[in-house]
């Protein structure tokens, strides 16, 4: 699989995808193997509630909130 383009991204931080590769707010997340990167994406990029357990948009979602406290 060469891309994910048939994937609903739900993550907000989420920017751009290519080969085996998420780009984020966060960063570049590249897995090693088109099977690895699809499960993680599935599970942490394009599910409704995933994203909230990947700990990139955790770390980037405490940086905003504590924004706001101050």
């Amino acid at each position: 699989m060469s891309d994910y383009y048939r994937f609903y991204w739900m993550c907000p931080y989420y920017r751009a995808n290519e080969k085996k590769t998420v780009r984020c707010e966060g960063g570049r997340i590249a897995l090693p193997g088109a099977a690895a990167a699809e499960e993680y994406f599935r599970t942490y990029c394009s599910d409704l509630n995933g994203w909230r357990r990947c700990t990139v948009a955790r770390a980037i979602t405490r940086h905003y909130e504590g924004m706001e406290e101050e």
